[in-house]
């Protein structure tokens, strides 16, 4: 798939032209203008896309030469079926997302990857993320819906240090695009029934209610799939 994006953070522009004083031309002008290459996405806008597939493998071989490097953010499985796939990708804007998702060319690319489900498709706007590497296996989203995104943020930033011995590693946190108070946490972990208890605990419960929660957290796990062989 090659959306048109999940981000966030940092859009590079490079503008390389190089033409010789004899090149004034408008042709030289034409020639330098096609080598400009400007990222075409936002940083801040993001989609999720989970689906079925017949076989990982093949699915990957696909997804890769046909998705634009530039706007993957991470691909998951389901931890109990290896072909149950979620795909984190920037987008240039919702508008432009859902445009591309609604085109032949997309629905003619899922059947060349072997979908062999309807996919969920969910966009976010990305308020925070890590880009570097982990080695923990496990993703565990968090949602729930707040009162207000800023009072919720300050006090989910003081028990950092309730989460950091919990091993809970935070990786990412959107609202979603419909819903700026519905707020989504990515966490990397190893041992995803005790981060689960870490979140559930009467500690960080009684933080939430001070935070504005208005909602049952609800928890989505992932896996890192295992490299194909």
């Amino acid at each position: 798939m090659k959306p048109a994006p999940l981000a966030p953070i940092l859009v590079v522009l490079l503008l390389i032209a190089s033409c010789s004083s004899k090149k004034t031309d408008q042709a030289a002008n034409e020639a330098a203008f096609d080598s400009v290459r400007l990222s075409t996405y936002s940083g801040f806008t993001a989609v999720a896309v989970t689906h079925e597939v017949g076989d990982y493998k093949t699915w990957l071989k696909v997804y890769t030469d046909k998705s634009d490097p530039e706007s993957r953010l991470s691909i998951f499985a389901s931890p109990e079926d290896p072909n149950l796939i979620t795909i984190f990708e920037l987008t240039k804007s919702h508008k432009d997302a859902k445009n591309a998702f609604a085109s032949p060319e997309f629905k003619e690319t899922l059947l060349e990857e072997g979908v062999t489900s309807e996919p969920m498709v969910n966009f976010f706007d990305i308020k925070f993320r890590v880009t570097g590497p982990t080695t923990k296996l496990y993703r565990l989203g968090v949602t729930h819906e707040v009162d207000n995104y800023d009072k919720w943020k300050k006090i989910f930033d003081e028990d950092e240090h309730v989460r950091s011995k919990a091993d809970l590693e935070l990786r990412a946190i959107s609202t979603n695009a419909d819903n700026p108070n519905m707020v989504n946490i990515m966490f990397a972990t190893n041992d995803i029934e005790k981060a689960k208890g870490v979140i559930n605990s009467d500690e960080l419960r009684k933080r939430m209610t001070e935070a504005g929660v208005k909602t049952e957290p609800a928890f989505a796990v992932f896996r890192v799939p295992e490299e194909p062989r």
